[in-house]
């Protein structure tokens, strides 16, 4: 299940932005164990005037395919909400508004189809937004859907997962090695579509060349550790072999969950 614009499989795709050379990577699998893929994503083309663009991924839940139809609507939502409401010259504030918002207006769509429509009743999906112009990438994130930074030669989080493990280890309840085989380790605290409000974490970083983006459900980073995404990707120049590789040692590993990554680097 491939949503992008002109990205599909096997596709590598790279482009200008701000004198710059933006190279992309995205896939998905439904993995080993699931029988219907509930992740979905979706890659800008650049803005014509700024060169900016932006990469979404949407991991549903919920029963009778209603997952699916949260990571869409997710994906949906966003999209045009951000499309309509960029331009190019704004500030940095005025960036995180518009993401804060496209976040807002899919929150409220899936709550409100969800309580709507019993067959979607409980359904909900996190969502990651990672958009990037000349200065920064600007990320906005909730759930346990993840986003990376890969900077000479070292990998680190960006965000923090909201999930019941994560809580359990910044209490000190629980070690991160103890939270990989936790019962609740699938037990998130936030997601779009579960309440009426929703609060979003914001993130900012200076955006230098040669640095990689990659965001990614937790289908990849339930299998594989922070040093195997690394090493995959630091082989592979080309970031459409990079995600296919990820995707290809999840499942190697058992994938047991819907597996999506994008990857963009300048």
């Amino acid at each position: 299940m491939l949503h992008a614009d002109n990205l599909g499989e096997g596709t590598r795709k790279n482009s200008e932005q701000g004198g710059k050379i933006v190279r992309l990577g995205a896939f998905t699998d439904k993995g080993r164990a699931r029988e219907i893929n509930e992740d979905n994503f979706f890659v800008s083309e650049p803005n014509e005037a700024s060169g900016a663009r932006f990469c979404i991924i949407a991991d549903g839940m919920g029963g009778h395919n209603a997952g699916e139809v949260a990571s869409k609507m997710a994906i949906d939502e966003m999209r045009e909400s951000i499309r309509q409401l960029y331009r190019a010259g704004m500030s940095d504030s005025q960036i995180i508004e518009v993401l804060k918002e496209s976040m807002w207006k899919a929150n409220a769509a899936i709550y409100y189809r969800a309580f709507e429509n019993k067959l979607c009743a409980g359904m909900g999906t996190t969502a990651i937004v990672c958009f990037v112009n000349d200065r920064n990438a600007y990320i906005a994130h909730v759930g346990d859907s993840r986003a990376y930074l890969i900077r000479d030669k070292t990998i680190s989080q960006i965000t923090t997962d909201h999930s019941v493990v994560e809580e359990l280890i910044n209490s000190g309840t629980i070690t991160r090695e103890e939270a990989v085989s936790h019962p609740q380790r699938h037990v998130i605290t936030r997601a779009l579509g579960a309440d009426k409000d929703i609060d979003i974490d914001i993130y900012v970083h200076k955006y230098i060349s040669n640095d990689i983006i990659l965001i990614c459900t937790d289908g990849l980073t339930n299998m594989l550790n922070d040093s195997e995404i690394f090493e995959i990707i630091d082989r592979n120049q080309d970031l459409q072999c990079a995600v296919e590789e990820l995707v290809l040692m999840a499942n190697n590993k058992g994938g047991l969950d819907n597996i999506t990554a994008v990857a963009i680097g300048l």
